[in-house]
């Protein structure tokens, strides 16, 4: 089982829970988002935050194993 990425908003260091829970939100965006949207200048934008989710999750999944 893996910990869930060190994430620190304002030198704030997140719960688990708390990391956790923007890891499910993002990966909830990217779903919604990979459903696309048919209006042209939506769609550009949907592009640049899919581009930026893949990034933030690949970040999200680099977390280390836990040790037990």
């Amino acid at each position: 089982m893996q910990d869930e990425a060190e994430i620190t908003i304002s030198g704030v260091k997140l719960t688990d829970a708390e990391s956790m829970t923007i890891r499910v939100a993002i990966d909830t965006l990217a779903n919604v988002l990979a459903e696309g949207i048919e209006d042209k200048e939506a769609q550009n934008l949907t592009n640049r935050y899919i581009t930026s989710l893949t990034r933030i999750q690949a970040l999200l999944e680099s977390r280390e194993p836990r040790k037990q």
